[in-house]
């Protein structure tokens, strides 16, 4: 074999290897497309899948939210439904009481006391209950100011002392002397519910409160530890603890009671608070709570001191005057003209603020503006007019409007809570209602027992009174004979209480006549939006008792009479 012979071969094996090689290539190239394709696919795949369930996830996200609203909703709804009865068993309970003083029928004034009792404490739990709703909706707000710890030590005790006595139990104390800046309702909430608790779970044994100063994590603060000698719990009790509606188990409930929501609500208090509760139990030994809050509860090192620019006497705790104006415009110009008439004046620009200051002055009198953002001032005369501490100072509300009628019917908006008491109710009508005014007052409300019962108050106290069981029944009272003032209660059928507002104010002759509002609704931004500037009160059941309305209501009326 020649050496051509011997390249001509070499060459047609590398052309057959060359051509294998591409072959392979061929193939690999296929391969590597069809590869693609299916990664392609799957991607897509993956795609849809992950947008699937992307839109699965946002409709439960939506669906939570939704029964969340429906269950606030179900809750302010049967708030009103089960305030309503209430507002029954506690009136007439105390009307009952009081007649039965006169008669000298010890044996019935023992059980009508027993039953009101039974009404409040079923009132307490229905605010639990609301409490809740609020805590998990987060619009639970909180009102700090100075607290001093001994004071607020002996109001507590003032009020467990009952409880601790009821199962036989002595109460231990002990504690220090000092200042902090917190939401003392709570902080008074989280401790009674503590200390209740102790009362309810022991008997003929020891309970014990103190309170020391405890610093953590180099933040200053007090310890609130409450101790009793009960039946305690197991690990397992305790894991569940803080879940609302859970107590140990489900004997402990048949026993003792409750709803299962104080310690929630008293562990969400704390939490929001800076602070944290802690449980240390041995089972058929006995129980040790302990809550830690931080001394200033807002996070600040130092309270916050008053403008330099404030008058002496503001700047020393004391104010004559305090204006609640979110304008700065309207609050210097408030404030030149008081000044000069030689008052003590402070300002706030929110509500949030003035209630601070309103706690902390105790005013004379409080100027305060109706339209401004985040607090309102329904909102403010709301806390005002609720905090009994607050609820004398004179309220003058500020209106931009040139409506005299709406500017006077502003200047008597408050507000009060189902179910009414006795001695509330006659002080507000006393106040606003000339007694024996021919057809001085319309009730209008659905439920026949509340109005009824509502009408026999007012009667004995010596005034007229006409009921209506809805909006449209009323129209009809009035026009036939305009009353002195009406107490309206807002959930009704056919025609609400919001409907009837707005059909009474359409005529001039009608504009003037005070409306009360007496509702076991839960009092929303938007309901007060659509009352402003249209009622004189709204009376939320259970907040004044009778004597305050009767008194209210009186005055309304006399000064429609001038």
């Amino acid at each position: 074999m020649t050496e051509l012979d011997i390249l001509r071969r070499h060459l047609e094996r590398e052309k057959a290897a060359r051509k294998e090689a591409e072959k392979i290539a061929e193939l690999k190239t296929r391969e590597i497309f069809y590869i693609n394709r299916e990664l392609v696919q799957l991607n897509d795949h993956l795609e849809e899948m992950v947008k699937g369930r992307t839109a699965e996830l946002a409709k439960a996200r939506d669906e939570a939210i939704e029964a969340n609203m429906i269950k606030s909703q179900f809750l302010a709804n049967m708030s009103h439904e089960l305030r309503t009865p209430l507002n029954a068993i506690i009136g007439y309970s105390e009307m009952l009481e009081e007649e039965a003083e006169d008669m000298g029928e010890q044996v019935f004034v023992d059980d009508l006391q027993k039953i009101n009792k039974a009404g409040k404490h079923l009132l307490a739990l229905i605010n639990d209950i609301l409490d809740i709703s609020k805590i998990e909706a987060g619009k639970m707000d909180l009102y700090l100011e100075a607290c001093d710890v001994p004071e607020l030590i002996q109001d507590v005790l003032t009020t467990v002392q009952p409880l601790v006595e009821a199962n036989r139990n002595r109460i231990e104390v002990t504690y220090t002397d000092g200042e902090m800046h917190t939401d003392v309702t709570k902080l008074r909430q989280i401790l009674f519910n503590l200390l209740s608790n102790a009362s309810k779970f022991t008997k003929e044994g020891t309970i014990g409160l103190s309170v020391v100063r405890e610093e953590r994590e180099g933040q200053p603060g007090f310890a609130f530890s409450v101790t009793d000698t009960g039946i305690g719990m197991t690990p397992e009790q305790i894991d569940k603890l803080f879940l609302p509606f859970t107590q140990a188990d489900s004997s402990t409930t048949r026993k003792y009671g409750g709803t299962g929501l104080g310690l929630t609500i008293s562990q969400h208090f704390c939490t929001i608070l800076g602070g944290k509760i802690e449980v240390d139990s041995v089972y058929d030994q006995g129980s040790t709570f302990t809550c830690w809050l931080p001394v200033h509860a807002d996070g600040e090192d130092e309270p916050q001191e008053e403008s330099p620019e404030r008058p002496k006497d503001v700047l020393e705790g004391k104010a004559t005057i305090l204006v609640i104006d979110d304008e700065p415009a309207n609050q210097q110009l408030i404030e030149r003209y008081l000044g000069k008439e030689g008052w003590a004046v402070a300002v706030a620009g929110s509500g949030e603020e003035g209630l601070k200051l309103a706690k902390k002055l105790r005013p004379n009198v409080i100027c305060l503006d109706i339209l401004m953002p985040s607090m309102d001032g329904w909102s403010v005369l709301t806390e005002l007019k609720n905090d009994p501490e607050l609820s004398d100072i004179p309220v003058i509300i500020l209106s931009l409007t040139n409506d005299k009628k709406m500017g006077y019917a502003l200047g008597a908006s408050e507000f009060m809570t189902k179910p009414i008491h006795r001695e509330q109710l006659v002080a507000v009508l006393g106040k606003y209602i000339p007694k024996g005014s021919t057809n001085a007052v319309l009730v209008i409300e659905d439920d026949a027992t509340t109005s009824s019962m509502m009408t026999k108050l007012l009667e004995k106290e010596g005034y007229t009174a006409t009921q209506a069981g809805n909006g449209r029944i009323a129209l009809k009272s009035v026009e036939k004979s305009v009353p002195k003032l009406i107490l309206l209660d807002l959930m009704m059928p056919e025609m609400d209480g919001f409907q009837f507002v707005s059909e009474l104010r359409k005529k001039e002759e009608w504009r003037t006549i005070p409306i009360v509002v007496v509702t076991a609704k839960t009092i929303t931004a938007e309901d007060r939006a659509r009352l402003n500037g249209y009622v004189k009160k709204i009376i939320q059941k259970g907040a004044l008792d009778r004597a305050e309305l009767l008194k209210e209501v009186s005055s309304l009326v006399a000064d429609s009479l001038h």
